[in-house]
């Protein structure tokens, strides 16, 4: 190989490698918000106060979701879930799973 394709080599593959190195490191905004254990306690603490609720109660509380998802094959019991934004404290996304039957009820908590 002669000179010239070793300069082109170099300038086609170590280069650009070269020039990222200088990127700062972005970190994800929720990476490292909280621990798994505060998460699994908001899932805990938000079951007791949720779970067998009704749906317009969840509704009146937190107002209209900001995502309604039906679940795949429907569930067991049938159903859909409702998603709430980020709690700033966790970085749990809440979603709640809603049972179909009869008077919609909350049947479990879910942070995400």
């Amino acid at each position: 190989m002669d000179r010239s394709a070793v300069m082109r080599w170099i300038c086609v593959a170590v280069l650009p490698l070269a020039a990222c190195r200088h990127a700062p490191p972005a970190e994800h905004p929720l990476m490292g918000l909280s621990s798994p254990m505060a998460r699994q306690a908001r899932e805990t603490a938000m079951n007791s106060v949720w779970q067998n609720h009704t749906l317009s109660e969840l509704v009146a509380a937190k107002g209209r979701p900001v995502l309604v998802m039906q679940i795949p094959g429907g569930g067991n019991p049938p159903g859909f879930v409702v998603v709430y934004g980020i709690d700033p404290d966790t970085g749990c996304i809440d979603a709640f799973a809603v049972s179909h039957d009869g008077d919609p009820r909350v049947r479990i908590y879910h942070c995400r």
